[in-house]
């Protein structure tokens, strides 16, 4: 009789234990994502700043430009390679914050009175913070994407065509191509920060050892 009791025990706390690992785990991976859209904000400023430097030397060696344009070509490639990576991980993110407010919602429905109230405060703070970083980043995803346009049309450019006469040729353009990888860049700073704000209000709290 005793065992059965035990054994009816511990499947009672497993189930209720369950939701809060589950909710545990989500917070983790939330966290987690954050972290890895951080590292591949930083990826992408050092990539777009390095295409930027190489699409330089080509005016600075423009007696000699071919191994500047070459440099140039391959780095361009590495960039939209990691914004690529970029993309995919934010749109990963949003599927899992979509989730989160959906288990949210469904929590709230199990709640009444001064618990619910405040969740349901927290959860709409929350989710309005979500809504304005996620709006800024597809503004900010849209620059993106013009900016690399340009330096892609720059590099088709001078593919066609590549000599002194050419690089000068193409000043303003190039000039204007390298003045949009930079608002991109410190855009993508501001976006950092704007992540990383993000992952200080949704992580778990750990208890200290």
């Amino acid at each position: 009789m005793y065992k059965f009791l035990f054994v009816g025990l511990a499947l009672s706390l497993i189930t209720n234990l369950l939701p809060a690992q589950e909710t545990a785990e989500k917070a983790r991976e939330i966290t987690s994502n954050l972290e890895k859209i951080e590292n591949l904000i930083d990826k992408t400023v050092k990539e777009l700043r390095e295409a930027v430097e190489q699409l330089n030397r080509i005016a600075a060696e423009s007696d000699k430009p071919r191994d500047a344009f070459e440099d140039y070509t391959d780095q361009l490639k590495d960039y939209k390679g990691v914004q690529e990576d970029l993309s995919d991980r934010i749109d990963h993110f949003r599927k899992i914050a979509d989730q989160r407010f959906k288990d949210w919602e469904a929590d709230l429905a199990k709640m009444e009175g001064d618990l619910k109230n405040i969740s349901q405060e927290r959860m709409n703070k929350a989710k309005k913070q979500y809504e304005e970083v996620d709006k800024k980043v597809r503004t900010i995803g849209a620059k993106l994407t013009k900016a690399v346009d340009k330096l892609q049309e720059v590099q088709t450019y001078f593919t066609t065509e590549l000599n002194a006469a050419s690089i000068q040729a193409a000043g303003k353009v190039t000039d204007a191509a390298k003045k949009s990888a930079d608002d991109v860049m410190q855009a993508l700073e501001e976006m950092k920060s704007d992540y990383k704000q993000l992952k200080a209000d949704t992580a778990e709290s750990r208890p200290k050892e």
